[in-house]
């Protein structure tokens, strides 16, 4: 694993900054992670992931968005 990855795994471990219908969002050394709390389709995730992300006072609408599996864990890394 690279030290990206491990990175946001041992973020993961800290207290997420919000949770909402489809997230449990954190923040990383390399941004903020959207991390999908159950293994369902990806376009469903992609689609509501900027209204979930309002609904907790962020605003990624200017950031870049990675979608990584890492260990199992599905999520969005979102960066500038």
């Amino acid at each position: 694993m690279d030290s990206t990855n491990d990175l946001i795994i041992d973020s993961l471990k800290e207290e997420p900054i919000g949770e909402t219908n489809h997230f449990i969002w954190f923040i990383t050394d390399i941004g903020i992670v959207a991390l999908f709390k159950k293994d369902e389709n990806f376009e469903t995730y992609s689609s509501n992931i900027e209204i979930e992300a309002n609904k907790i006072a962020l605003d990624i609408s200017k950031e870049e968005k990675e979608y990584l599996k890492i260990k199992e864990k599905q999520l969005f890394l979102f960066y500038s």
